[in-house]
């Protein structure tokens, strides 16, 4: 699978990181694709693993999918951080070490703090 232009990008602009990171969703893709031995996956594979993560909205298999291509793909190949092939339905992850880092450190930093609703239960 070529790269496109943006998946060539040497950088990251801390500002795309921080909008990235901020869904849930995206932060599941990421730790995901960085954690694969592989750096190809397919969609399916991906929406497969998306869907055992326990996550704040149910969504259907068929809804996943399309979000996944319509939003999160795109967003994280226009930033660099991914090549996605949407005719063969392939994902080619770019490996990030410091956006590894940082995903690291937000997946602890969520586990440690409880979610609204259970501290709006607490109150």
């Amino acid at each position: 699978m070529d790269q496109p232009t943006g998946a060539k990008r040497c950088s990251v602009a801390i500002d795309d990181v921080i909008k990235i990171v901020a869904d849930p969703q995206r932060r599941h893709i990421l730790s995901y694709l960085s954690s694969n031995s592989e750096i190809h996956c397919s969609v399916t594979e991906l929406v497969d693993h998306l869907q055992t993560q326990a996550t704040e909205t149910d969504q259907s298999q068929r809804q996943l999918r399309q979000r996944l291509h319509h939003v999160h793909l795109p967003k994280l190949q226009d930033v660099g951080l991914l090549a996605y092939d949407a005719e063969a339905q392939m994902v080619q992850y770019t490996e990030r070490p410091r956006l590894e880092s940082l995903l690291s450190h937000v997946a602890s930093l969520t586990e440690s703090v409880p979610s609204e609703s259970a501290a709006d239960h607490d109150e």
